[in-house]
């Protein structure tokens, strides 16, 4: 009998669980998923996701968005400090049992020091019958840093002016808890600062293209906290700089002189059926003259920023360049900047605008690299003919096209007075001479401030020097 009874007793329990877990099976104790987003508010109208740990300035709102299928019951907030220090509880019930519902995360009831590590653990529950009909309950859990002060931005070194279409060098330190983005921009376009000698420091040689008529040059800097700080950089902008406008009188034999042979080489580089159905040579011209030459400034450009990207990856230690000049005793045949419109004997026009210097000297000349470099680019274009882009460092670009011949190959280095090629007139020329081209980050600036050993001193190696000093000196 006392077995008996006990094994009664047994198969009781036995079936009161499983009946138990029959009923916390069903679907009616089954519930959707709760899901949450979590946005940091810069200002009312300006929000950005945020991660579950992350630097917080408590005077940003935080918002916690959560949705539930089976509406929202109630929400429960605490926050502790890393050393179990609770400052802040908060509970609500809501009563109307949204899908959705917008949550503020509470700021602590006590002002809390830089650095201070902060948990939040927000728990939401459903009007599902999980639970046993007391509903699903989500728990996101948020891990911040209290930061409150901006970034300090300090200019160390810089060129005392900026010419239009010339380039310029600032040196600068951040100071900041983190650093979630650094800004450095002439008013239109951007520039990636380099990490110079030491942590927090920063080099960057900007340009102002001639495509630009201002000049505003900022920093700003930008921290996981949304901390913001911007500041000017103190150039003197010079717009003294002219550039030349030029009328060419287009001749059908002066057209023929070259076109199909030329037409030959791009249809290789850029193939495109639209070239081979243009009727006659002026029409050739303009498809050459734009859309040729764009697509070659396209393929300069690019390689010239994925070459700074590379290179701002690093520390960059002070440099010291001398003139860039690529050849000895040479004529100038096209200058910088010289905007040029072209037009047929039946007033029909193309314009464009010249990037570089073009040099004429002896045939065949050697092309001298006058400064240490690796070669990010050596390939045959379509007007700019077999051209070759070396890498100084810094976002600095030498360009060297219409080469007869390639002295060199892509990802080699090269020293200073090493030959890298010979003249010719490969691409859209007409006798031979070598267009040389100097770059900042992928914008064409003035050659002749990069062809003068004292400018190069005066607006980029003394400014390099003075930063140098007086970051050792830290």
């Amino acid at each position: 009998m006392f077995w008996d009874s006990k094994l009664l007793n047994f198969l009781t329990i036995v079936a009161v669980v499983l009946f138990g877990y029959f009923l916390y099976t069903l679907d009616l104790f089954k519930a959707e998923p709760i899901e949450v987003e979590v946005s940091l508010y810069v200002n009312p109208t300006t929000q950005f996701p945020i991660d579950d740990k992350a630097a917080w300035n408590p005077e940003r709102r935080i918002a916690i968005n959560a949705k539930s299928e089976n509406r929202i019951k109630s929400y429960k907030i605490k926050a502790t400090t890393e050393d179990g220090l609770v400052v802040l509880e908060k509970e609500e019930v809501i009563v109307n049992r949204p899908k959705t519902l917008k949550i503020w995360l509470p700021k602590p009831d006590i002002n809390l020091p830089d650095k201070t590590r902060i948990h939040y653990d927000v728990a939401i529950t459903d009007w599902s019958n999980a639970n046993f009909f007391s509903g699903a309950t989500l728990h996101k859990k948020l891990d911040f840093i209290i930061n409150t002060k901006p970034p300090t931005i300090k200019i160390l070194a810089n060129s005392h002016k900026i010419s239009y279409g010339g380039s310029a060098l600032v040196v600068f330190s951040v100071d900041s808890v983190d650093i979630k983005e650094i800004q450095v921009s002439n008013g239109k376009d951007s520039f990636i600062p380099f990490p110079f000698m030491r942590e927090g420091y920063y080099a960057v040689i900007m340009a102002w293209p001639i495509a630009n008529q201002n000049f505003s040059g900022k920093i700003t800097a930008t921290d996981t906290a949304l901390n913001t700080q911007r500041i000017a950089i103190p150039f003197i902008k010079d717009t003294t700089p002219r550039y030349q406008s030029s009328t060419i009188a287009l001749k059908e034999d002066f057209l023929s002189e070259k076109m199909d042979s030329l037409i030959d080489d791009i249809l290789d580089i850029y193939p495109d059926a639209a070239l081979l159905a243009l009727n006659n040579n002026f029409e050739k011209f303009v498809y050459i003259n734009e859309q040729v030459r764009e697509n070659d400034e396209k393929t300069i450009k690019e390689i010239s920023q994925e070459a700074s990207e590379k290179d701002a990856q690093s520390l960059s230690m002070p440099v010291s360049w001398t003139s860039f000049t690529p050849i000895k005793g040479y004529a100038v045949v096209g200058k910088f900047g010289d905007k040029r419109t072209y037009i047929n004997d039946k007033n029909q026009v193309s314009h464009s605008v010249h990037l570089g210097l073009d040099m004429a000297s002896v045939k065949n000349d050697n092309i001298i690299a006058q400064n240490p470099a690796r070669v990010a680019l050596a390939k045959k274009l379509g007007v700019y003919g077999n051209t070759i882009i070396l890498d100084h460092g810094f976002g600095v670009i030498s360009l060297y096209s219409h080469l007869e011949k390639f002295l060199t190959s892509v990802d080699s280095s090269v020293e200073s007075k090493d030959v890298i090629g010979l003249s010719g007139q490969s691409g859209w020329a007409f006798g031979d001479h070598l267009h040389f081209g100097m770059l900042v980050q992928g914008h064409n600036v003035r050659n002749v401030e990069w062809m003068d050993s004292c400018w190069i001193k005066n607006n980029i190696t003394d400014i390099f020097e003075k930063a140098r000093v007086i970051i050792e000196s830290k």
